[in-house]
């Protein structure tokens, strides 16, 4: 046996799906095996993987043991003169395992080999090649000075930043994602230590392969796409902690005395500049533009005041400063009713600024008619004035987004610059992917890969780039099977910066691709997609949850006439207010629907305590279509026609 391959997965099945098929045709003339160790996926991977790959080697763990426990687990087993740790979202091409292990052969004093690597939108990761960590250069890292001064050969030592990405180097430290050796130098030092869960563990092994004598090597002659972020949200404050923890038990583990103090005293500081960083980064991206809104809104109030005043009633204030004492509250309902209306969650959408300043206007009327007479100044302020900062907010927001300082997150400007590259037949299955989801309008047409007569395309596979340019295409899907992925990498490469890619194997049934090393990607498959998970259907789920129970609460006494068992009601209001219960939810306890809280009726009405009616298969199909087609305007239905039940 010339190869062993073996891969952890965690949840991220279709990403693994793609990886394998790559793996397929890259190991078609090497003699290979391939362990997938599964550390107790709750997605179904096993299940959904093992139809697709039968010559696959499945492990299944009972718990997440961690990716270092998990793949010594398959190296007990594997029988390979080389082993390849790989990471499962991840393409290879059809020549890089035989290039590689041909670069080992060669060399005679290689211990291990890791490659070069591209995210999926083609950006070299720095992580492809590393030093070993040191109190500087983990600083740097963790206070982002690597990020400001990446070539730099002081500020980021630690990913080697000078060193030419292009050609192959000696390096400290190889990336968990693709370590290529030999098998019979893991016998004798031991694979990874299990005292890592899951970052580390890879530099820990780097250490003790240069402990032998012989160099780890980076190797540029070939290159892999490293989908990134599919496990853990590498941004996070979580993997910095997690980053943390591992760089103690390295430091613990391999340096001594004072040196090992400093080095942990200073990577706690960097620790916590770092959840600063972090956490002013997150408020920037949501608050710094609420603050925004609210400076627009009082301004265009002034405004509009200003000219009331000056032009309406020539010259006279208002009795009441409207500027102090409206305005706030309309500024609060306005934040109110964006927030929940997902207005901070796509930066730029027209729609929901003014069902904000809808909602606004109304509140700012109501709270106007309820005013003394005295103290009343004028109803045309707060309607122009709503308009008026409506109108601004959303011309702002363009702006900020042609400038390119906030994402322009409407789905609708991916339509009709969609381009599919490959087969007559590969672009129909892509398509009707597509089609299933809803997706199908933002598709120009068809990159032909063969010179196919009568395909309908709109170019050839030569003619990409200038297609792209003319044609301004925001997103390329490229179809594995004609085209090789070696073509489809190189295509990346050269793309990487300029647009966005997805990728498809005919044989498959999803779409994926990833457009932030620190995200998690996109998936579009043919499986269900439940709106019950939409951020706006859920966060809205939990505004009538609250509403409902405060309603009940406040207005106690008057309860007694309405809902039965009205001391339960007290107490499952109290319960929903806390989040320990929903007030609509399922009939049955069904574990391949979304979870949802404990519910006190069903959502066609029942008390969930008392027995259903329907048989269990009935009972299955309407929680089915409940979470499919969920929208919270159905829970305000359920609650207004069972709530004398509301005490069950």
């Amino acid at each position: 046996m010339q190869l062993s391959i073996i891969i952890v997965n965690f949840n991220v099945k279709y990403f693994l799906q793609q990886c394998l098929y790559a793996v397929q045709k890259a190991i078609n003339t090497i003699d290979a095996e391939v362990f997938v160790v599964d550390n107790n996926s709750t997605d179904g991977s096993v299940a959904y993987l093992q139809p697709f790959f039968p010559w696959v080697k499945f492990i299944q763990n009972k718990e997440n043991i961690g990716f270092g426990k998990a793949n010594n687990i398959a190296f007990a087993q594997a029988k390979g003169e080389f082993i390849l740790f790989l990471n499962p979202d991840t393409i290879v091409p059809e020549d890089c395992f035989t290039k590689c292990i041909a670069f080992i052969n060669k060399q005679t004093n290689c211990a291990a080999l890791g490659i070069k690597m591209l995210d999926g939108q083609g950006h070299f990761l720095p992580e492809s090649k590393r030093s070993f960590p040191s109190p500087i250069t983990s600083f740097y890292k963790l206070i982002g000075a690597s990020y400001l001064f990446p070539t730099s050969k002081h500020f980021n030592k630690y990913a080697l930043g000078y060193l030419d990405k292009n050609k192959n180097h000696e390096v400290d430290v190889l990336a968990g994602a693709f370590i290529m050796t030999r098998k019979e130098l893991l016998d004798k030092i031991g694979v990874f230590d299990e005292k890592f869960f899951m970052y580390g563990e890879d530099v820990d092994l780097s250490y003790r392969l240069q402990q032998t004598g012989l160099k780890n090597y980076y190797f540029a002659d070939s290159c892999i796409i490293h989908f990134k972020g599919e496990s853990t949200k590498r941004g996070s404050l979580n993997y910095v902690k997690m980053f943390y923890e591992a760089m103690s038990i390295f430091v613990s583990k391999h340096y001594k005395g004072s040196y090992a103090t400093i080095f942990s005293s200073t990577i706690k500081i960097a620790i916590w500049i770092r959840a600063v960083l972090s956490l002013l980064k997150r408020l920037f991206t949501k608050i710094s533009l609420a603050i925004i809104d609210s400076l627009v809104i009082y301004f265009c109030i002034w405004l509009v005041k200003t000219a009331w005043v000056t032009y309406i009633r020539h010259g006279n204030e208002f009795l009441q400063n409207i500027v102090n004492t409206i305005t706030p509250i309309y500024v609060l309902v306005f934040l109110t009713a964006a927030a929940f209306a997902g207005m901070y969650d796509n930066l730029y959408k027209p729609v929901k600024a003014i069902a904000a300043s809808l909602v606004a206007i109304v509140a700012g009327l109501a709270v106007y008619s309820l005013l003394p007479e005295n103290v009343r100044f004028s109803r045309g302020v707060i309607l122009f004035g709503g308009i008026t900062s409506g109108f601004m907010l959303i011309f702002y927001r363009w702006v900020l987004t042609k400038m390119g300082l906030i994402k322009e997150t409407d789905e609708e400007n991916k339509m009709q610059q969609t381009v599919i590259v490959g087969t007559i037949e590969e672009y129909t299955n892509a398509f009707n992917l597509l089609k299933t989801v809803n997706k199908q309008e933002r598709v120009l047409g068809r990159i032909d890969v063969l010179n196919e007569p009568n395909g309908n395309s709109i170019g050839s596979f030569n003619q990409l780039q200038k297609i792209i340019e003319t044609l301004k295409i925001k997103e390329i899907i490229f179809c594995g099977g004609t085209l090789s992925y070696q073509q489809i990498i190189n295509q990346v490469q050269q793309l990487s910066g300029k647009i966005n890619f997805r990728f498809y194997e005919n044989e498959s049934s999803c779409i994926i691709g990833s457009d932030s090393k620190t995200a998690t990607g996109e998936i579009l498959n043919t499986e269900v997609v439940y709106s019950i998970t939409n951020p706006y259907q859920a966060r809205m789920k939990r505004v009538v949850d609250i509403f409902t129970a405060l309603f009940i609460l406040v207005t106690f006494p008057f309860q007694l006439l309405f809902i039965k068992k009205t001391a339960n009601a007290i107490l499952n209001a109290l319960k929903v207010l806390i989040g320990k219960n929903t007030w609509v939810g399922y009939a049955n306890l069904t574990p391949t629907l979304p979870v949802l809280k404990p519910a006190i009726i069903t959502h066609y009405g029942i008390a969930t305590k008392k027995k259903q009616f329907a048989n269990t298969n009935v009972l299955e199909k309407l929680d089915f279509m409940y979470a499919k087609d969920y929208h919270w305007l159905q829970d305000v239905k359920s609650i207004i026609n069972s709530y004398k039940k509301l005490g069950g």
